[in-house]
């Protein structure tokens, strides 16, 4: 009997309020059939609104139940509670436990997301951090050193009585103040390249490409489209950074001799693709490793103005990093 309340109670709801008010109507036909001369028709009627009233209030109560539950799960969730999960119920039917499904599906994905936004920010705390540090260093070690050695040379000529001699600590003075300049130079092309700015995307790109060629002894095959300004700026430098982080691995990490660039666009999103024949790595141990901040850095920068990043490699066999960037209308110009 158990077993049959229980697989009554797992009929889709409307099935079952449609059954009970059968059942019910049922029984008060036949009850007015051979029951209306002793009872009387009047108080058979009113039984059967009572009993049609107290059943369907029982069987809403059951048939509802899995609805509370996911209500209470709600509220719970919405109080901070990131654990509550609604329970399964025995009287749920297939509908209702297919809701419940989805709900707890959305939870674990809002929790994934969460612990994934928690990740993403300390890396890019990290990794800002770590550029911080760099350009410190630069400052310090290279620049600020720099100046200090021309400081006490400004001194030491300021005291030579020898008119050439002087002439030829100043000039060497000079010498070094312009290999100081360059330097800064430097280190402002790496926090904004110019070239991106006076030349465009694609010859920015190129003229990267080819110092990394140049320094790595690397063959090149580059196909840079023109994309005009499709892009916004952020996008743009975005997009920028992302090849730049690329081609930097490839010659720090790589052991490649063949370099392949593709700039282009494709529907309403531009594209690069960067690939080298070099000694490859494992894509998933280098992400989960301190190692892979660059590589999750790529990540985070296109995300950042809508686009992906996918990194395929395996040992032995080359990388192909594989960037989009959605082109936004107000990005473009009019045609």
């Amino acid at each position: 009997m158990t077993r049959l309340w229980t697989a009554f109670l797992r009929v889709p709801l409307f099935w079952k309020i449609l059954l009970a008010n059968a059942v019910i109507v049922a029984v008060v036909v036949l009850s007015c059939q051979f029951g209306a001369e002793e009872a009387g028709l009047g108080v058979i009627l009113v039984g059967g609104v009572v009993i049609s009233t107290v059943v369907n209030g029982v069987i809403l109560r059951l048939a509802l139940s899995p609805l509370q539950a996911l209500q209470d799960t709600a509220a719970r969730v919405s109080e901070g509670d990131g654990s509550a999960r609604v329970p399964p119920s025995p009287v749920a039917d297939r509908d209702l436990e297919r809701l419940r499904q989805t709900f707890n599906s959305m939870l674990e994905t809002g929790t994934v997301y969460r612990q994934r936004l928690r990740e993403t920010a300390a890396r890019a705390l990290a990794a800002t951090e770590e550029e911080r540090k760099r350009i410190a260093r630069e400052l310090h070690d290279g620049i600020a050193q720099s100046l200090a050695a021309l400081r006490i040379r400004l001194r030491v000529a300021r005291a030579v009585s020898d008119d050439q001699q002087r002439s030829a600590l100043l000039e060497q003075v000079s010498s070094e103040m312009g290999e100081a300049m360059e330097e800064l130079r430097r280190i402002a092309r790496g926090l904004r390249p110019p070239a991106l700015d006076m030349l465009g995307l694609g010859p920015a790109i190129e003229s990267h490409a080819r110092n990394i060629a140049d320094a790595t002894g690397m063959a090149m095959d580059l196909r840079l489209e023109d994309i005009g300004h499709r892009l916004a700026p952020e996008a743009e430098l975005a997009l920028y950074r992302v090849i730049q982080e690329a081609l930097s691995n490839i010659a720090r990490h790589s052991g490649a001799d063949l370099l392949r660039l593709h700039l282009g666009v494709a529907g309403h999103q531009v594209f690069a693709d960067v690939e080298d024949n070099g000694r490859g790595f494992d894509v998933a141990n280098a992400m989960s490793s301190n190692g892979g901040l660059g590589l999750f850095g790529m990540q985070e920068r296109a995300s950042y103005v809508g686009g992906s990043v996918e990194i395929e490699s395996e040992p032995g066999t080359g990388t192909r990093v594989h960037v989009l960037v959605p082109i936004y209308e107000s990005a473009r110009y009019a045609s």
